[in-house]
């Protein structure tokens, strides 16, 4: 797909975004009153909030055995270079929970007696999730019937686990939320199998691309050897295009997964199952390329493919919001022979017969990359994934948690962290997410507007109602204004009474998705609302109208909008469809 323009242009009382087709904001809001009768007035505090930062350590020995039995002092905390002072610790062993609470008179973490799992508040919240647009059919439902023993093995009556599961077609689908039953979890998986093969229609069309690209790199003679390579990279370029997108959109739809996960409190581990994923897409063809011709330079034009920063910015957010993810790559132990060819290996070259095939190993590195940047674990390489699941199992109950006072408060940017052991003579290797970014609530709320366009989920305690109004023409024939009508009822808004009215503000945040995929940046609009005293009575029984206008091309577009009361702290998240025709 290619890059579409998007700008934005300021005028006095109006705040326009030009989405192209294009899309434009602009807000109004008419003098309607509002407040509720005997509502709790916000009170002007000065509070001092302290930040703690939690991270998870999992530590083994050589052969790969939980090691149990550390005490606070056996660990040491770095955030960014600078030791850091642990303020709570405590040891997941089994059901058991060891914590250490803080002694006064030494100044000391000191372990409390064991806590048996009943009065333990921690739960492990587990996500599955099929991408099925990297996934094929085959390798995804062999990869249920082992989850299947996991679930069961994992969610006991006593509600200690929830799991949810989430698979990717054309769309992100929660297909169950978060629930304790493993019957309920088993029936969810049934409907995950019953996904379309995206995978399977798009490597059928990958491999009609190779077998051209082996076709003219088979040429026997040297006539038009140049003259092939030329076409041979198009070839390439148009391969690594097409992987580009679908790695977006798997990327895109997990990073939204992620930041709907904001706020969820728990342990959080994303058990992610693919056929793997390129780190730079595209790189087996060029490297082919390379390899066929002797003149040919086309390893440095995929450099251009290359998707370290995204697969980096999807573990900065998961470690943002305490996500480690578990990536599995479902197609197994990798064959060394290609069906057309049984003689020769899968990425060979010799002179009169070419040969290119994406490989598993190929598609490893960036799972690699996931897990080891939040902290979790691959199961790769392997016809039989019950033995990566049993790791992933230990896991969720063999654990340290350490916590600290961070100085760094919401200021988004990134911090690397290290925990080293000390006191230990054993060569114990420590596993946790390796940085974190601690987000602005305004931030969070811009996130979570953008991922509720891939997976919508209303949350509305306000009972804002939404209407869409008349399309209308606009000077340009082919662009129209659609216009949103929010209705918030004035009860539900808090404000602050004041000498001769009341004053409060709403924030609106909006985004837009069209039907290609593109995705406007979330753009904020504020309103002051005051309402005279005279006005009060009446306004209880009133809805205060806003208005939000876009200029946009026909199409079809997903709106996701959030709304804030700023007083009463109230968060609301609506999303609709609109399909924008012709007048």
């Amino acid at each position: 797909m290619a890059n579409k323009k998007i700008s934005f242009l300021a005028t006095a009382g109006a705040l326009f975004l030009f989405f192209w087709g294009p899309v434009a904001f602009s807000q109004k809001a008419e003098n309607d009153p509002g407040r509720q009768k005997g509502q709790e007035i916000p009170k002007p505090t000065h509070e001092v909030n302290v930040v703690v930062t939690n991270v998870d350590v999992v530590v083994t020995d050589s052969a790969g055995k939980r090691v149990t039995g550390l005490k606070p002092e056996n660990f040491k905390l770095i955030e960014d270079g600078y030791p850091q002072k642990m303020t709570n610790f405590y040891e997941m062993k089994g059901l058991d929970v060891i914590i250490s609470g803080y002694d006064i008179e030494s100044g000391q973490l000191r372990p409390a007696p064991p806590a048996p799992f009943k009065s333990s508040p921690i739960k492990t919240k587990i996500i599955f999730y099929f991408d099925n647009w990297q996934l094929h059919p085959l390798n995804r439902n062999q990869s249920i019937k082992r989850l299947e023993s996991f679930i069961r093995n994992n969610f006991p009556e006593d509600g200690r686990n929830q799991g949810m599961v989430v698979s990717l077609d054309q769309k992100l689908v929660i297909v169950q939320d978060f629930t304790s039953s493993a019957s309920t979890l088993l029936q969810a998986l049934n409907e995950v199998k019953k996904g379309s093969g995206q995978a399977l229609l798009r490597a059928k069309n990958k491999e009609e691309q190779i077998r051209e690209l082996n076709s003219l790199v088979g040429d026997p003679t040297n006539l038009g050897r140049n003259q092939n390579y030329e076409r041979a990279a198009g070839f390439a370029r148009s391969f690594a295009q097409e992987e580009q997108n679908d790695l977006q959109h798997s990327l895109k739809s997990l990073s939204a997964l992620t930041t709907y996960l904001t706020g969820i409190e728990g342990k959080k581990m994303l058990i992610y199952i693919s056929d793997g994923l390129p780190l730079s897409p595209g790189q087996e063809v060029f490297s082919f390329l390379d390899q066929a011709f002797s003149t040919a330079n086309a390893q440095a034009e995929a450099m251009n493919y290359d998707a370290t920063n995204l697969f980096k910015e999807l573990t900065a957010r998961c470690n943002a919001n305490e996500i480690v993810l578990y990536p599995i790559n479902s197609r197994g132990l990798e064959s060394m022979t290609l069906s057309a060819d049984q003689e020769r290996g899968w990425n060979t070259y010799s002179k009169g017969s070419g040969m290119v095939k994406p490989g598993t190993r190929a598609r490893n590195e960036a799972l690699q990359l996931m897990a080891d940047e939040t902290g979790g674990l691959t199961v790769l390489e392997t016809n039989d994934i019950g033995p990566g699941l049993k790791k992933i199992e230990e896991d969720m109950s063999y654990y340290y948690s350490l916590g600290y006072e961070s100085l760094h408060r919401e200021d988004n940017q990134y911090y690397a962290i290290q925990v080293k052991l000390v006191g230990v003579d054993e060569k114990y290797q420590v596993r946790l997410r390796q940085g974190y970014v601690r987000l602005s609530q305004e931030d969070k709320i811009r996130e979570s507007v953008i991922s509720r366009l891939f997976l919508g989920s209303t949350y509305n305690p306000m009972k804002i109602s939404v209407q869409v109004m008349p399309l209308e023409s606009t000077p340009d024939p082919d662009q129209l204004r659609l216009t949103l009508k929010l209705l918030i009822p004035i009860k539900n808004i808090a404000l602050l009474p004041r000498e001769n009215d009341h004053r409060g503000e709403i924030r609106v945040y909006i985004a837009l998705k069209d039907s290609e995929g593109l995705i406007s940046p979330c753009r904020e609009l504020s309103q002051e609302i005051i309402i005279p005293n005279s006005d009060h009575a009446l306004a209880l029984k009133s809805h205060y109208p806003y208005f939000a206008e876009m200029v946009v091309a026909p199409g079809l577009y997903t709106i996701s909008l959030a709304v804030r009361d700023v007083l009463g702290d109230t968060l609301n998240y609506i999303q609709i469809e609109k399909e924008i025709g012709r007048k």
